[in-house]
């Protein structure tokens, strides 16, 4: 799996650029009608709508926030089976923790933006000088309120160009030779190597590790289970999801719990849908990686959901 984001500012040929690498690499390109198409298979309809939505409100939308919610899923399930090139959409926050990804930021001063807006949609100056303006501050708050970043944040990028000084043919063929070199196997560490990629084993974790608590809310989980003698094992075993050309391990996943009586592997999360993304695409990959292992991914609402029952049922419990 390969993956090159692009994040541009509207007017500087980030759209351009964004293609050619896709042509050069033989990459698929992830664009907002590439999702649109995506979506729309699944009968999510008016994308545009949505985004404006989030751009301009600050009240709580649940038909956006679903949509968003679905838009990141698709491109992680795209991804699971595809080398991207996505462009916009979050993707230097959505990839961020994962090494192989080169992320891209395409630039250039205001007036030259403005200029090639003239150009491009034939607008006069006004209208050009409104519309960059305006689509700047819509990337702004995206980021904002959907991952809680910085959308001028340079640090999140690895290579930043300027289009009013490097042409869009050569970014794209400097990009293409940057990420070939970015995806040089490298030194692992805090992994177990040299685990070949159909070996897919699971590691089992030492008996000091697994009791253990990382949050307070596997504990709580835990003792959940205690009161309705469901058996548990903590962290029992580590699951690898991604190697290098190398066959070394890149990333893992030990999911909260095993229950043995049901076969089933638990992970909890108390983050919101929109920031649990990680954990979704590691259980995405992992039924993919190990079909015939049960695992189910407990979200926040489901959580809670549990903690009344049980608070419920012990109260219930006393008075009896």
């Amino acid at each position: 799996m390969g993956i090159i984001t692009i994040s541009r500012e509207f007017g500087s040929g980030g759209e351009t650029v964004a293609r050619l690498v896709a042509e050069k690499t033989g990459f698929l390109l992830v664009n907002k009608e590439t999702v649109a198409r995506g979506l729309n298979e699944f009968g999510i309809e008016n994308p545009g709508l949505h985004l404006d939505s989030i751009v301009s409100k600050e009240e709580k939308n649940e038909a956006a926030e679903n949509y968003i919610e679905a838009m990141h899923d698709f491109i992680y399930d795209l991804a699971i089976r595809n080398s991207l090139v996505i462009l916009g959409r979050g993707g230097s926050i959505l990839f961020h923790d994962f090494p192989p990804a080169l992320h891209i930021r395409i630039i250039a001063r205001f007036t030259y933006r403005v200029q090639r807006a003239m150009k491009l949609y034939d607008l006069n100056s006004a209208t050009a000088v409104k519309l960059v303006k305006e689509q700047d501050r819509g990337k702004r708050q995206y980021y904002r309120r959907i991952f809680d970043a910085n959308w001028n944040n340079l640090r999140q990028y690895d290579l930043v160009f300027d289009t009013e000084m490097v042409n869009l043919e050569d970014a794209a063929d400097i990009i293409v030779s940057a990420y070939r070199i970015h995806a040089e196997p490298r030194e692992v560490k805090d992994v177990p190597i040299g685990f070949e990629v159909e070996d897919r084993i699971a590691v089992p974790h030492s008996d000091e590790e697994a009791d253990h608590f990382m949050h307070p809310s596997e504990e709580e989980f835990a003792h959940m289970l205690d009161f309705y003698r469901i058996r548990w094992e903590y962290e029992p075993r580590t699951f690898l999801l991604e190697w290098d050309s190398e066959g070394n391990v890149i990333e893992a996943f030990s999911p909260d719990f095993y229950l043995p009586d049901q076969e089933l592997f638990i992970e909890l999360t108390t983050q919101k849908p929109r920031q649990a993304w990680k954990k979704n695409r590691k259980i995405r990959r992992m039924k993919e990686l190990y079909p015939e292992i049960n695992v189910r991914l407990i979200d926040k609402k489901g959580f809670e959901s549990l903690l009344r029952k049980h608070s419920k049922d012990t109260d219930e419990g006393e008075e009896s």
